[in-house]
């Protein structure tokens, strides 16, 4: 049977060994989301529309920097037309700042963007806050805003 020194000597055994695997967790956690921005940011550019329907959820809401707004549906059709062309998303990555609460995750950032939008060739730097939802151990866009920075 327990006595209180002893729940105490166990207990303060246990809890730190709880709190690295929940840090643990959570670094590994920030790692796929940080790759995830990378992998779209690419995908944006090469179109690749395989990796797009696998990072973006399907409930996808996609604010861009003029204030046009997109589901993902609308946003994939705009790449593969060519009215939205990424020449180039450069992210910052010294900026990024990820916070993951559970199943759910912000991140925010600096993004250098080259994008040839209806014909016009535009280049310009982006905040961003970025919504990402872990569905069945994969983490999926499920919000996008950004805001031009002025030049």
């Amino acid at each position: 049977m327990l006595n209180r020194r002893n729940l105490v000597f166990a207990l303060l055994c246990v809890l730190p060994s709880a709190a690295l695997a929940q840090e643990g967790a959570a670094g590994k956690a920030e790692q796929q989301l940080l790759q995830a921005e990378k992998d779209r940011f690419v995908a944006m550019v090469k179109v690749d529309e395989v990796a797009l329907n696998k990072l973006l959820a399907d409930d996808l809401t996609y604010t861009h920097s003029s204030a046009l707004f997109q589901t993902k549906a609308q946003f994939i059709a705009d790449l593969k037309a060519g009215a939205i062309k990424y020449v180039s998303v450069t992210p910052s990555e010294s900026d990024w700042k990820v916070r993951v609460f559970g199943n759910i995750a912000l991140i925010n950032g600096l993004a250098a963007v080259n994008v040839i939008d209806r014909g016009n060739d535009l280049k310009f730097k982006v905040r961003y806050s970025v919504v990402q939802a872990n569905r069945g151990g994969a983490w999926q866009m499920v919000s996008w805003q950004a805001t031009r920075l002025p030049q």
